[in-house]
């Protein structure tokens, strides 16, 4: 089984250089969030796309929204597809994998870049899957960067009064842009993808924070 992931850039061709560089580094932490798999590849392909294999069944999805949830560049949404497919894993090059499940995952994208209120797609995507992304990709791309990090702290674990100390913050003032974020809303659309295709986002949402407070110290 190979789970599949191809992230595009929106509107690259007007983004600065800062946009490239922000893909360089998640192809680098994205690659510490499957370390463990017996098999992965993540590749920043020139220009603007990241392509992502996972031996994890139906993982890459939650790569996406983790991904986007990092990403700081709302001018230029990232647009996710992703798949899984019940193949062997072949030798040599996987850029040069031609298997039909990829071809249907850029199908899938190509379609989805014409959206302007679903930044996610994937090949015969269920109706509650394509209304909980349609919900996300709206939470995801209305964030103000303090609503961002307060989220990103709070999926990640942190407790409100720890959110409070290291970012300078009232409780009050950390519920309010938890709250205004609508993190708790994206915490249960993650729930409600975790029980619908039957995978423990636990790992990836540790190793998404590590990457997180690697950005934040950085």
């Amino acid at each position: 089984m190979v789970s599949i992931l191809i992230m595009d850039v929106s509107g690259s061709s007007k983004a600065t250089e800062d946009i490239f560089e922000n893909l360089k580094w998640l192809e680098k932490e994205i690659g510490t969030w499957l370390a463990g798999d017996a098999f992965s590849h993540v590749d920043y392909r020139m220009g603007d796309e990241l392509f992502i294999l996972s031996s994890r069944e139906n993982y890459t999805q939650f790569i996406a929204i983790y991904a986007k949830l990092l990403w700081e560049s709302g001018d230029f949404p990232l647009k996710c597809s992703f798949h899984s497919a019940d193949m062997k894993i072949p030798e040599g090059d996987p850029e040069q994998w031609s298997h039909e499940a990829i071809k249907d995952t850029r199908n899938a994208l190509d379609q989805v870049k014409k959206s302007y209120i679903q930044d996610f797609a994937s090949p015969g995507m269920s109706q509650e899957v394509d209304i909980g992304l349609m919900y996300a990709t709206d939470i995801l791309n209305h964030m103000t960067d303090i609503q961002r990090q307060v989220a990103c702290l709070k999926l990640g674990g942190m407790l409100q009064k720890d959110i409070s100390a290291q970012l300078g913050k009232y409780e009050s003032t950390i519920s309010a842009h938890y709250s205004k974020s609508r993190g708790r809303q994206l915490a249960s659309i993650l729930s409600f993808l975790s029980e619908y295709y039957h995978v423990d986002d636990g790992p990836i949402r540790e190793a998404f924070r590590n990457s997180f407070e690697r950005r934040m110290t950085s």
